[in-house]
This record gives structure tokens, sequence and C-alpha cells, in this order.
């Protein structure tokens, strides 16, 4: 039986909140380093986009936490704001 395209974008969009929960439950518990980028797309939309390194059954992971748009500005604080909502959230 085929999906509708909002069926399937739904489950799509609930598989990635998913990995997203799970990625931070495993953080919480240990030592990663952050990378983070602010970058600026053709319309002049603000996103950032946050990877992060970490040791994973003995081996180096890199994962992309997150690609959002940045509603407010693009300073040092609103971006280490938007991490901060995200690590406390999950």
């Amino acid at each position: 039986m085929p999906l509708s395209n909002n069926i399937g974008s739904k489950r799509t969009h609930e598989m990635g909140e998913d990995i997203e929960i799970q990625l931070v439950e495993k953080l919480k518990i240990k030592k990663f380093s952050v990378q983070m980028d602010e970058s600026t797309l053709r319309d002049s939309e603000a996103v950032l986009i946050t990877y992060l390194r970490h040791i994973d059954k003995g081996d180096l992971a890199e994962e992309m936490l997150l690609c959002k748009s940045l509603e407010s500005t693009t300073a040092a604080k609103d971006v280490c704001n938007k991490l901060k909502i995200l690590l406390r959230c999950q």
C-alpha cells in the first residue's frame, strides 16, 4: 500500500527526532567536542550547523546534531544558547 506524501514526511520527521533524542541522551553521559558553524543561505536566512565528536565503543564518532534556522542574531551568545536549549530539553 503506497504512503501519501504527508505520512512519509511525518514518519521521516519522527525518525529524525528519535535519532536526535538518542544522540542527546548518549552525550549526557559522555565527553564530547562541538563544532558549530553559522552559515547564510542564498535567501539571507542564517542557519546553525552543529557537529559533535565523541568516542563510541572505542571508535571516534562524528555526528551532525542539528541544522536549524537562527531566528535572532548570529552573535556567539545566540548561537551558544541554541545548543544549550537543545541539550537541556531532550
